[in-house]
């Protein structure tokens, strides 16, 4: 598991949780979840299951890749480092960003 930026707490799925729900509610992504929860497919997931999350910053908001769009471009477009990027979402592989993957967006963390 990878180590959280800002710490993390414990969720406890409850009746009608789905995975994207959660993200949402917690600002975070999907993959993010996934790859901290080994969660091989994310419909499944089951009421009672602890679910690690690991805390966003306040400010982060969830965008979207666009065809075109480097780490580089989002970074300088959101006034942060591709750093951020990089250590907020956890990447492996920071240049293998897709469109329509999910990025937390440190706006502030400069």
């Amino acid at each position: 598991m990878p180590e959280a930026k800002l710490g993390s707490f414990n969720y406890t799925v409850k009746h009608g949780d789905i995975l994207s729900k959660i993200a949402r509610d917690f600002n975070t992504t999907i993959p993010i979840l996934r790859k901290f929860n080994n969660i091989p497919n994310p419909d499944i997931i089951r009421v009672g299951q602890i679910i690690v999350i690991p805390y966003s910053p306040p400010e982060a908001i969830i965008y979207t890749v666009r065809r075109g769009d480097t780490l580089y471009s989002i970074a300088r477009s959101y006034g942060t480092y591709v750093k951020n990027l990089i250590d907020f979402n956890y990447l492996d592989y920071p240049d293998l960003i897709y469109p329509g993957d999910p990025l937390v967006v440190t706006a502030s963390l400069r």
